[in-house]
């Protein structure tokens, strides 16, 4: 096992082991992604961080990824820039180049797409939003596939009160524009909330061809309530998402919508009795012009179900099971050949969580998910709290996670770059055990610190290798272990000044690969073993500001380690504002890369240099 070797100057990354919010929140939030349930986060045997509404308005995104960069453990490769592909993993789980074992779910439904089980941020605006959970370590207990690293839950805004609504616009560097728009309102019974935005850019790069790298998409998001009492509400969602834009590989056209309703019912006050139904459609086409070979489409479309239902038994003991469907469909047309396939899975899931006496909360659960292609995944779960103070709790927890076989896995026979990519029906599931211990504490009001370290073991990484014959054929074929420590510091200097920094080491090595031999001991490829995050928030009566810096230690983008592929360390430092000019009008400024940092996060690809978006925003 290779020991971990920060260097320099990366030792001040880890201040006190911390990792930093936008900004301090003296009463911790309630969350629902840890529990399915809403619990407060000081009563969860994991590490949870919430992003709020004001976090949100202030980073003033393009798209979700960006507000993940600074949230200790994650690990963003790609700029998120409008159109640009983004890898997001989390605790070492680096899979290839997507985004794969992490799951994301949005007001509850997946988002990880049908054909490859990725969470496209791409795709996936930052329009409505009003905070996001992220859960980490491993959750297939309550959530089944893809939930290895950790879970993304985003939670879109609700319209209440009187109307309200804004218009904002952002231009500046590489003829960028966006334009975005929400309203929403409660009447009575009934509330709503729309938002949506256009963008439009030239690409922070050019395509070898001298062609503009660009992107332009727009997208409609809505929810709408009806509550006839206190005791239930009905809630459907809708959207749509239309973009096009070019590479170096191909030309682009998708469009993605989705469709669901929601059901909630209180049926015991007193024991918090809730039941919850909630169906859903979710559907993508995609149109790939490849440069050369010819043009390819893929058609997906996931229909699903689920039901569940929570309750206090007793005092001490809350209850909560549930069960989902979910259908799974790829129509493909590949210049090598159709695909038309389906595949669905049932799953079920019981939780129970029981409070032995009042300092201590022992948390113990089980998924099972049976699939129409592969065998049974069993994933229990057990977690312990234990509150040492009213200011302090410890907890420990374990593990068992998967991620299935998506569907391109098993059917894909496509050409790409010169070379045949065949995928495997036989394959079985990658398999996760996890362990992690963690501690919470706030010693003054002001402050909150955390501090966490995990241990997890993979068994049957399935990736394509290539074969004598030159052809890419994906197997079962690595074994690996990541561990490592994450921490974080939350501290309100005043009630205007507050400040975040983060940090984590991990590590991580491939203990079987077979396919090619010495890679064994090896770091992970795509691996950066040190992550830090710092920052400054400023809230006066008429203006924000934050300043937030970002290290990202270096990586290999090879699992052979070689030095021809190694990627460098860099350092990131982004600006904010966002000042009152009247009591309906913001003036808003962002400027990322501020140092115009050249570094690679993938190899032989750049990542933006300096950029400056201003603009304004309107409330009505």
């Amino acid at each position: 096992m290779r020991t971990l070797k920060p260097k320099g100057m990366v030792l001040s990354l880890l201040f006190a082991m911390a990792g930093w919010a936008v900004a301090v929140q003296t009463n911790a939030p309630l969350v629902v992604v840890g529990t399915r349930t809403e619990r407060d986060v000081r009563d969860l045997p994991a590490g949870t961080r919430v992003l709020d509404a004001a976090a949100i308005r202030l980073i003033q995104p393009f798209a979700v990824e960006e507000l993940l960069r600074t949230v200790p453990g994650v690990d963003l490769q790609g700029s998120g820039f409008p159109g640009s592909a983004v890898r997001l993993n989390m605790r070492g789980l680096t899979p290839g180049f997507q985004s794969k074992r992490v799951l994301v779910l949005v007001d509850g439904r997946r988002f990880n797409d049908t054909f490859q089980g990725n969470a496209e941020f791409a795709l996936l605006p930052a329009d409505g939003i009003e905070r996001i959970e992220v859960l980490h370590g491993p959750a297939s207990a309550l959530y089944g596939s893809n939930a290895m690293g950790g879970v993304i839950n985003i939670v879109t805004r609700r319209g209440s009160g009187k109307p309200s609504g804004h218009v904002g616009f952002l231009g500046g560097s590489y003829n960028t524009y966006r334009l975005g728009f929400g309203h929403g309102a409660q009447h009575g019974d009934l509330d709503y909330f729309i938002a949506g935005s256009f963008v439009d850019t030239d690409g922070y790069a050019d395509n070898t061809d001298g062609t503009d790298r660009d992107w332009t998409a727009w997208n409609l998001g809505a929810n709408a309530g009806w509550s006839p009492d206190e005791h239930s509400e009905l809630r459907v969602f809708s959207g749509f998402y239309d973009a096009a834009g070019r590479d170096d590989t191909s030309g682009r056209d998708v469009q993605k919508d989705y469709e669901a309703a929601e059901y909630r019912r209180t049926w015991d006050a007193a024991r918090d009795a809730k039941l919850i139904v909630r169906v859903f459609r979710s559907a993508q086409d995609d149109r790939y012009d490849w440069r050369g070979p010819g043009v390819g489409r893929y058609r997906l479309q996931t229909l699903g179900g689920e039901v569940q239902h929570a309750m206090w038994l007793t005092d001490r003991q809350n209850l909560t099971a549930g069960a989902e469907v979910r259908e799974d469909r790829a129509d493909v047309d590949e210049l090598t050949g159709p695909i038309d396939e389906t595949s669905s899975v049932v799953g079920a899931y019981l939780q129970d969580e029981i409070h032995l006496g009042e300092d201590m909360v022992l948390t113990a659960g089980v998924r099972a998910d049976a699939s129409s292609d592969y065998d049974t995944e069993i994933s229990p779960r057990v977690g312990m709290l234990y509150r040492l103070s009213q200011n302090a709790e410890a907890y420990g927890s374990f593990n068992l996670a998967h991620r299935s076989p998506a569907l391109s896995d098993r059917f894909v026979q496509v050409e790409f770059m010169g070379s045949l990519f065949v995928g495997n029906p036989d394959l079985d599931p990658e398999t996760l055990t996890s362990y992690e211990l963690g501690l919470r504490a706030r010693p003054v009001e002001a402050a909150r610190v955390a501090l966490a370290v995990f241990y997890n073991d993979m068994l049957d990484t399935f990736d394509f290798m290539v074969d004598p014959d030159g052809v890419f054929r994906i197997r079962n074929v690595t074994a690996s272990r990541t561990y490592g420590v994450e921490g974080s510091l939350d501290f309100a200097f005043s009630e205007s000044i507050s400040a975040f920094v983060n940090g984590s080491l991990t590590d991580g090595e491939y203990t079987e690969f077979p396919a090619i031999p010495g890679v064994e001991d090896n770091r992970l490829a795509y691996l950066a073993e040190v992550k830090a995050a710092l920052g400054v928030a400023y809230e006066g009566r008429r203006c924000r500001h934050l300043l937030q810096c970002r290290y990202v230690g270096d990586r290999f983008g090879d699992a052979q380690n070689t030095e021809r592929n190694r990627l460098d360390s860099y350092i990131t430092v982004d600006w904010r504002s966002r000042v009152s000019v009247t009591g309906e009008t913001d003036l808003v400024l962002r400027i990322d890369n501020v140092l115009d940092e050249s570094y690679q996060d993938l190899p032989g690809i750049e990542q933006p240099g300096l950029t400056i978006m201003a603009g304004a925003e309107v409330r009505f």
